[in-house]
């Protein structure tokens, strides 16, 4: 455990952090193979790789032999052939990340969570937890006695200086900058590791002779902006070690999207349209759960030969009910075989989201509105299927996805493995 600046101190050592801002980045240590490291002894010590297609995750064994997230599968198999690679399986994944930023929450109650790392907000929460850098290491030691994972923390005043910091510890470390070190510190890394520089503009600074963030200073942020768009204006104040997005605690996502691939490329139809029904429930699930109402869908898909294909439409249909949307997307995905060639890949993908309304309470309702029990028995088509769904969301909560299936995905029970979360898809990206 360090300070950036290099200087080692005992943990019981150091000035309290004060009123300054405080937030502490969890990154969890490649985070998939990890798991599957843990889950079975075997393949600890040995290079893993997660990912169906291309890398998801890579253990840093496979990482020695310049394996990346997105490196394509076949070159994971010629640069390091004793490799073990694992298709992954997301809802294991995602259990244990609940599991680890639920202990990030007792420390505070703002934590913004992403699939394997947290900002955690620990400002002004000195007085009840004691030196912050202490607490954070606690919270540390805590987090792997509970899972056996490891992670690595940054601490920081904001967010991106947390971010950058965590890099330095990685991994299993825990890194931290005190306050008024974020502009010299921030100066001295490498452009790529500035947030919205991505390899793109990073290659468009490496040809003007632009290496290290402080050399963006020389610029100002109107030349910034005419080279980079309204990004460069951000640019700019993160070169200068400021970052002021808050931390917020229930982020919605710019998009909910579920996506398989299949072993052999997929000509029926009926197998087609069967997988298409259970990644639209997947997806409409997750929307009710967040209480968000989709206006866009897309279907798309990507044929044997690598080509994609997609399209979108509009959904003027209030609240989010799975079967009017899978028939909108079956639609979609008939338009969409045009080919006399097998499918690789399918996916379903809600996006433009808005809250869903407010539902009026009766003054002597005997239970919300919202609930099944509550809605009308009559009403519309939408209607019931609405309480339906609300009634087969309510089942898979208390007894696992699996306990309840219907409509086409039923063609899909002795076709695939399965488990209490559902079907265990060939995911190409375990990241959405």
């Amino acid at each position: 455990m360090n300070e950036v600046t290099g200087v080692r101190r005992r943990l019981s050592a150091g000035r309290p952090w004060g009123p300054h801002p405080a937030i502490l980045h969890v990154d969890i240590d490649a985070f998939f193979a990890s798991v599957e490291q843990l889950r079975n002894p075997h393949l600890r010590g040995r290079p893993v790789i997660v990912g169906s297609g291309v890398v998801a995750s890579a253990s840093y064994e496979a990482r020695a032999f310049g394996i990346r997230a997105g490196t394509t599968l076949r070159d994971v198999r010629r640069r390091c052939p004793q490799a073990v690679i694992l298709p992954g399986h997301a809802p294991t994944y995602r259990a244990f990340g609940e599991r680890l930023f639920d202990l990030a929450a007792e420390l505070s109650p703002d934590v913004e969570t992403f699939l394997d790392d947290a900002f955690v907000d620990l400002s002004g929460t000195e007085a009840l937890h004691g030196h912050l850098i202490r607490a954070a290491a606690h919270l540390r030691r805590r987090m792997r006695e509970a899972t056996g994972l490891t992670v690595s923390l940054g601490l920081g005043t904001n967010r991106m200086v947390a971010r950058m910091v965590t890099r330095l510890s990685k991994p299993d470390g825990f890194s931290w900058l005190r306050p008024g070190g974020e502009a010299d510190f921030v100066a001295s890394r490498p452009v790529e590791e500035l947030p919205g520089i991505g390899w793109q503009r990073a290659g468009v600074l490496r040809e003007m002779g632009v290496a290290r963030v402080g050399e963006l200073r020389d610029f100002s942020s109107l030349q910034l902006r005419d080279l980079f768009g309204e990004a460069g204006l951000l640019i700019a104040e993160r070169a200068r070690g400021r970052e002021t997005r808050p931390i917020h605690a229930a982020e919605l996502p710019r998009s909910i999207r579920r996506e398989t691939s299949f072993a052999q490329p997929q000509i029926a139809r009926a197998q087609l349209e069967a997988m298409l029904h259970y990644l639209a429930e997947r997806a409409t699930g997750q929307a009710r759960r967040l209480g968000v109402e989709p206006c866009r869908l897309r279907v798309h898909l990507r044929w044997a030969d690598g080509t994609p294909a997609a399209q979108t439409t509009r959904l003027c249909t209030r609240g989010c009910p799975t079967e009017a949307l899978f028939e909108a997307a079956r639609a979609l995905l008939r338009g969409l075989l045009t080919r006399r060639m097998g499918i690789r890949n399918l996916g379903v993908q809600l996006s433009r989201f808005h809250l869903e309304a407010p539902a009026q309470i009766g003054l002597f309702a005997a239970a919300p509105a919202e609930s099944p029990a509550a809605l009308p028995a009559g009403g519309s088509d939408l209607a019931r299927q609405r309480r339906l769904d609300l009634a087969v969301d309510e089942v898979r909560a208390r007894f696992g996805f699996r306990s309840l299936l219907r409509g086409p995905s039923l063609e899909l029970l002795d076709q695939l493995p399965s488990d209490a979360y559902g079907f265990i898809l060939r995911t190409p990206c375990l990241t959405r």
